[in-house]
């Protein structure tokens, strides 16, 4: 039976096997909300950052506050990623609005968090219209947090929460931020909330409850009849990491000097602390070097240096020639080529070209290639676009004009844009969802991403990543950062980038004690790894080693692998010693090839730009929602931990419930045949549909896949190949029954949907208590086509509404080949012997704050059963080289009991009897 039929089968098993924990009868209406982040609201113009001088920031104008810096992450970080704010000195009211609609009429409370600065006043307004109907309120008169508040005597404001009653008629609404005429000091807003929920009393970023979180906090009971028997080989897609990855460390001038020794040198490539140098020469020269010596290991050259080292016989040429094993790489951040008078570009280029088979390849930190765009061209294109497919279009042309220009200027000649393109790796840090897909479409070989603990989920990022090296054939980079908003762990004497504290109020603090922490560095590096990654890159390699600081006996710690060289010791032992697999994520997320979302991104637009370029094609709206929604559901509790004060392990690291078994994909022309290796696919966000796309998923679905879909999300030439039911008009809805377990009615946010038709043998998944139908599961050949028949699968608040994770519930129990209980991430991957890793991170029990170090808790050790449908043959755990004993049920199931401790890694390999 192929994967996707089974699937399929699994799923018509299960809809008679209902979720025993949504027994409870009926619950009451929950409350309205409408969750309103002030930099979705414009016109917005500029930037206006808390540490700006007043003569820096954008006058006449509400403009971008955001990511903030210091002030904003130590105060647990902005509600998602910006703010909006206005400068104290504007003399008339600056106005800017955003649209919404009121489920019912009620009672509301207006929640908003804003800066309250210490002892002064920030005036600014919040107006709701209804009509004729104008509700205003003036918040910053007064201070709602205490003027002696940590944060407040630290900073000079802090953020607060302020309120108002306001009465709402069901319908339209339209909320206004205005200022007031001049006030004492910057009016920054981070988000509007309006609710009927009379417990939520906000702190920090909290958001009200949902109904869908409800049903997905409910207990999970999946028979552990249907988990998926032992497959055969995963896709040849999907092996994008078959080797061990590599470990490319940041080399200069003291390495390249060694290189000039004849004996008596440090070989390895090596990046040290300057103030330490001559003790690591001392130490480790002609000896064996850890970390640095492993054949994992390979340099990094900054791109200044280019011209020096690629000049034929140098020592590092010889270098290279000597060790035919080390891949290496090049640096493009924020510098050019120092290329000597007459320089022989050609030359140069060909001596890194005789060497391209061990070549990784450009590494453009928070870039795309560090190009130079046409930028007043690129804008002009991006005002006239009539679609976003357009828009991705004239990003395409811009930069592959301009990266094609920069590469051909290093090699001396005239490059075609596979060649420019292919070297180079795009690692983006927020924004990178939005082109991940892309760039590996205009021919990057590797995408990279820039990974730090500001961005939440990165389970879900590498979604992206894997998803789009497997459908364009591409590898995946971690440009490993150890940020934590202004704040970077860094074990040195003499920072990278910036003193540690001289800057601390304004900038940035790189010590020890500050950023993401070693924890965050582990548990980075075995996601990615585990997901297939070909290479790392360090951007603060050179705290490998350290010498730790001096004592009543004085300076006399040796040097020594630091804490981070540690855990990078331990990981690389690791990747030499076991293989990792393929990952397997049998449910693929489609979003449309142009679809430009992103969680983080430097503007709010679509793909990271300003939407005042093209509000009808960039502003945020029901399409990003959508796709937000979905992932919210993929990965929750993701969108509870994002409540929570920003810390590097509790948002980046989440214990998903459905486990880390997603992919994304995109509606790429001749990129369709990825779509069969899932046998469940959902689409999200709106998608354009080409014939080929259409004919693609209508080949998927025929031949036993999966296809859900939402009302309202596909048009395009190719949707008629679906054969999607009849749209009647829409009508309104509070609650739907469950179909299934007793017919079990589920509360939800207030939703619209077409009552769908379920002749045919459509099997009814969810329907109104009047009987309409909200969601059906069509036949279609061997699979199935699920349809709901809810706009884009939100409430009138622009939220998921409950069906969504219920059906992903049934959609994936039973897909995986193992099941896992206990509060801890887990990850699946097969290897080549047949056998299965199983990855699990205990993401409890450590805490790291943007600054400061906190102990571990103990207590929150996590005790994990998993349950396989084989009987296992041994079975190892590898991160502490444990022999682990399973036990047989039956002829084929076999249980594992295991503990895994606060903060700490698992991997769990089994064999399987044949």
């Amino acid at each position: 039976m192929s994967r996707c039929a089974r699937a399929i089968a699994l799923f018509v098993i299960l809809l008679n096997c209902g979720t025993s924990s949504l027994r409870a009868a009926p619950a009451e209406q929950p409350p309205h909300t409408l969750w309103l982040e002030a930099e979705t609201f414009a016109p917005l113009k500029g930037a206006n950052f808390s540490y700006q001088p007043l003569a820096q920031t954008t006058k006449g104008s509400w403009a971008v506050s955001g990511p903030g810096v210091a002030a904003e992450w130590t105060q647990g970080g902005e509600s998602e990623w910006m703010s909006v704010a206005a400068r104290a000195d504007e003399p008339e009211e600056l106005v800017i609005t955003r649209d919404a609609e009121a489920p019912a009429a009620g009672k509301y409370t207006l929640w908003v968090r804003y800066a309250d600065y210490r002892g002064k006043k920030e005036s600014f307004g919040v107006r709701v219209r209804q009509g004729d109907q104008v509700i205003s309120h003036v918040f910053g008169e007064q201070p709602v947090v205490d003027e002696l508040d940590p944060m407040k005597v630290l900073w000079d404001w802090s953020f607060g929460w302020d309120h108002a009653e306001v009465d709402l008629k069901k319908g339209a609404v339209r909320v206004e931020l205005y200022t007031t005429g001049p006030t004492e000091a910057r009016r920054q807003v981070d988000c509007v909330c309006l609710t009927t929920d009379s417990s939520y009393q906000p702190a920090g970023r909290e958001k009200p409850d949902s109904p869908t979180w409800k049903v997905l906090r409910e207990p999970r009971h999946g028979n552990t009849d249907h988990l998926s028997p032992a497959l055969g080989e995963v896709p040849a897609a999907w092996k994008i990491g078959p080797g061990a990855p590599s470990f490319l460390w940041n080399t200069g001038q003291p390495w390249l000097d060694e290189l000039k020794k004849p004996a008596n040198r440090v070989e390895w490539p090596f990046a040290s602390d300057p103030p330490i140098h001559k003790e690591f020469l001392e130490a480790y020269a002609g000896r064996d070097l850890p970390v640095f010596g492993s054949p994992l290991s390979g340099p990094a050259m900054h791109i200044p240096l280019y011209p020096a080292v690629f000049a034929s016989g140098t020592p590092f040429l010889e270098w290279l020639d000597k060790h035919p094993d080390r891949r290496f790489a090049i640096l493009l951040n924020y510098g050019e080529p120092s290329w000597p008078k007459d320089a022989d570009h050609k030359a140069i280029h060909a001596n890194l070209e005789k060497r391209s088979d061990r070549f990784v390849g450009y590494v453009a930190g928070e870039s795309i290639s560090y190009d130079s765009v046409d930028q007043p061209a690129l804008d002009a294109r991006i005002r006239e676009a009539g679609s976003r497919g357009e828009i991705l279009a004239a990003l395409r042309d811009a930069h592959t004009t301009a990266t094609v220009r920069k590469y051909s200027d290093y090699a001396g000649a005239a490059l075609s844009p596979e060649q420019a393109w292919g070297p180079d790796i795009p690692c983006l840090s927020a924004g990178m969802e939005a082109y991940a897909h892309a760039l590996a479409a205009w021919g990057v070989r590797r995408v990279g991403h820039e990974s730090s603990g500001n961005s939440p989920t990165l389970a879900r990022r590498l979604a992206f990543l894997r998803g789009a090296a497997r459908q364009f054939g591409a590898k995946v980079v971690d440009y490993q950062s150890c940020n934590l908003g202004d704040a970077s762990t860094i074990f040195s004497r003499e920072s990278f980038f910036f003193p540690a504290s001289s800057r601390y109020i304004m900038d940035n603090q790189y010590d020890a004690w500050a950023g993401s922490g070693v924890n965050w560095v582990l548990k980075d590096y075995v996601l990615f790894h585990l997901a297939g990654a070909d290479a790392f890159y360090h951007e603060e390699g050179n705290d490998i080693f350290w010498k730790p600081g001096g004592n009543s006996a004085g300076d006399s710690a040796p040097v020594q692998l630091s804490p981070r060289g540690r855990i990078t010791e331990a990981v690389v032992r690791l990747a030499q010693a076991h293989p990792r697999g393929t990952q397997y994520t049998p449910v693929a997320f489609l979003l449309d090839e142009a679809h430009g979302y992103s969680q983080e991104a430097f503007q709010p637009g679509a793909f990271g730009l300003d939407p005042q370029l093209n509000p009808g094609r960039l502003m945020p709206g029901a399409h990003f929602d959508s796709i937000r929604g979905w992932f919210d559901v993929a990965y929750f509790p993701a969108p509870l931990t994002q409540n929570e004060p920003a810390t590097s392990i509790r948002q980046v690291f989440v214990n998903g419930v459905f486990g880390d078994i997603f992919d994304v994909i995109v509606t790429a022309p001749k990129r369709g045949s990825i779509v069969a290796t899932y046998p469940v696919t959902i689409a999200s966000g709106e998608i354009h549909l080409s014939e080929e796309w259409g004919q693609t998923l209508q080949d998927y679905v025929e031949k036993g896949g999966t296809l859900v879909v939402c009302a309202d999300q596909l048009a395009g030439p190719g949707v008629s190949r679906l054969q999607l039911p009849t749209m009647p008009p829409v009508v309104e809805a509070s609650e739907f029954v469950w179909v299934g377990d007793g017919q079990t009615s589920v509360a939800s946010n207030v939703f619209r949907f077409h009552p769908l038709n379920a002749n045919g043998g459509g099997e009814v998944l969810a329907s109104t208590p009047d009987g309409k139908s909200v969601a059906v599961s069509y036949p279609h050949g061997k699979g199935r086509l699920v349809v709901i028949a809810v706009p884009m699968g939100l409430g009138i608040d622009r939220r998921p509404m409950p069906i969504l994770p219920l059906l992903l519930q049934r959609l994936t129990d039973g897909l995986a080949p193992v099941r896992v209980e206990g509060d801890v991430e887990w990850t699946i991957n097969r290897l080549d012997d047949g056998g299965w890793l199983i990855g699990l991170l205990n993401n409890r029990g450590v805490n790291k704050p943007q600054h400061g170090v906190n102990p571990t808790d103990a207590h929150e050790a996590q005790s994990v059963t998993l349950t396989v449908p084989f009987s296992v043959k041994s079975s190892a755990e590898w991160m502490t080289d444990a022999k682990l004993t399973w036990h047989r049920q039956g002829e084929a199931r076999s249980t594992l009991n295991l503990t895994v401790p606060a903060g700490g890694v698992r991997l769990v390999n089994t064999t399987v009897e044949k």
